[in-house]
């Protein structure tokens, strides 16, 4: 029982660590939205089959997990448009967008750099 409760700290935490990643940063153009709420609404169906279940550990887990994948979205949305700029970094020939150091093609228009 205290490696499950131990696993559940684990995940929990790991998606902590993302959140305040993207709260220091407020860098969420590399996460995918539609991969986050696909995964909150499995978490949240999981949360539902637990409590059915009457399955304490599962249902903390779910819930612990959950819980930072919705803050994971709403970060998504509120800082989606934010765009930064590198002097160092390259600039598509195409569409005038930033490089990232080692892009081989412009996320934006998907011409080769």
């Amino acid at each position: 029982m205290l490696v499950s409760w131990a696993a559940i700290v684990l995940l929990a935490v790991s998606y902590w660590f993302q959140i305040w990643r993207i709260h220091v940063h407020k860098e969420v153009r590399d996460l995918s939205l539609p991969y986050h709420i696909l995964l909150a609404l499995g978490f949240g169906i999981l949360t539902y089959q637990a409590y059915i279940d009457g399955s304490v550990v599962f249902i903390v887990k779910q819930i612990a997990t959950t819980v930072p994948v919705v803050i994971l979205i709403g970060q998504i949305l509120y800082h989606r448009k934010d765009t930064w700029h590198d002097n160092k970094d390259d600039i598509c020939e195409e569409c005038s967008e930033e490089l990232e150091p080692g892009w081989a093609y412009c996320p934006e228009c998907g011409t080769r750099s």
